[in-house]
């Protein structure tokens, strides 16, 4: 597969536009290579995760956590020479997507929402707005059309029916940026293609990105019941608590990675429980006062969002020419319990 189209394929889920301004997602090591037939995901480039994949034959590497948040010089052997080894060596690529698919709307990092079943979800920390594309057919010009608008994620069956609709009247479509390649593969497929005159932007509506994820319990939860599910869901084996727990739970936020800096904007929006990693002793004292925060570790929630990244783009490359396999890592941190 064409090395730019697996590159878009990732940028689909990981818009660019979505990335912090201090981040460094996209190409980390960039390579002669024009095409791929493996593609190996990861949570971090770690000379024993590049090693492992390289030695799996992969011609792409697509980790979450760039090699580095600043460039820098192979002046010290460390890790940092030791992946930069492996990957020129390899003659492969290196490929981070980073804030910019921590912060999109319904993609991989929504997973624990979806575990939880998780309703009226609203963004956290809302970073910006990204357009919604219209296509639109000539006929529309002059028959006037029916407007269409689809949530954020595209219900194919529905799709099939308005595609076939499409025969009899004109439409327009309406869809978030991101999920514009999903809706024109679909049209692609329609036999009327041939009468669409483009695509615009639309300045309105737009869909927030941003950090973190809120929203409700499709029934409260009295705590143990909560924290049961809560282990289900997250394959830890300890968690660090910070204030009081609530009695009962029905509203619960949470933001991948180091994501503390959004625990008081989660509580201002009603959270009953906020469940976040890397929660050091500091913050931990502002936010114990607030609610209840939960600390289930950076690299578990992101671990398991990587991992279902690759299962989606295994989905999509099937047919392509691509095997996609996801590099499991261990977690660096572990709990001594006092005997």
């Amino acid at each position: 597969m064409n090395i730019r189209e697996i590159f878009g394929l990732i940028e689909q889920a990981a818009p660019p536009h979505m990335a912090a301004s201090w981040d460094r997602c996209g190409v980390q090591v960039a390579s002669v290579t024009t095409a791929a037939s493996r593609l190996a995901v990861a949570l971090d480039p770690t000379p024993n995760i590049l090693a492992e994949a390289l030695e799996w034959g992969a011609q792409v590497v697509l980790t979450h956590h760039p090699l580095g948040k600043t460039p820098r010089l192979p002046d010290r052997v460390d890790a940092h020479h030791a992946a930069l080894k492996l990957l020129l060596s390899h003659d492969a690529w290196l490929f981070a997507a980073h804030t910019s698919l921590d912060c999109a709307p319904g993609g991989p990092a929504s997973w624990l929402a979806d575990e939880l079943g998780l309703m009226q979800r609203a963004i956290v920390d809302p970073q910006g707005d990204t357009p919604r594309i219209m296509s639109i057919y000539k006929e529309v010009a002059t028959d006037g059309f029916n407007g269409l608008v689809f949530p954020d994620e595209l219900d194919v069956d529905r799709m099939h029916f308005d595609r076939d609709a499409l025969r009899h009247a004109p439409q327009a479509f309406s869809c978030p940026e991101p999920q514009w390649p999903a809706m024109r593969k679909i049209l692609a497929d329609c036999p009327d293609v041939s009468s669409m005159a483009g695509a615009i932007r639309l300045k309105e509506p737009a869909e927030p990105y941003g950090y973190g994820l809120i929203g409700r319990l499709a029934q409260p939860l009295g705590w143990d019941e909560f924290l049961k599910a809560l282990w289900k869901a997250v394959p830890r084996s300890f968690f660090t608590m910070i204030g009081q727990q609530p009695e009962t739970v029905r509203t619960v936020a949470y933001c991948t990675g180091s994501g503390s800096s959004c625990a008081p904007l989660a509580f201002a929006k009603g959270a009953d429980v906020f469940l976040t990693g890397d929660v050091t002793h500091h913050p931990a004292l502002d936010l114990a006062p607030l609610g209840l925060t939960v600390d289930v570790g950076h690299r578990v929630l992101e671990e398991e969002m990587m991992r279902r990244f690759a299962d989606s783009l295994a989905g999509q490359t099937k047919d392509r020419d691509l095997e996609v396999r996801f590099f499991a890592s261990a977690d660096p941190m572990r709990a001594v319990i006092r005997p």
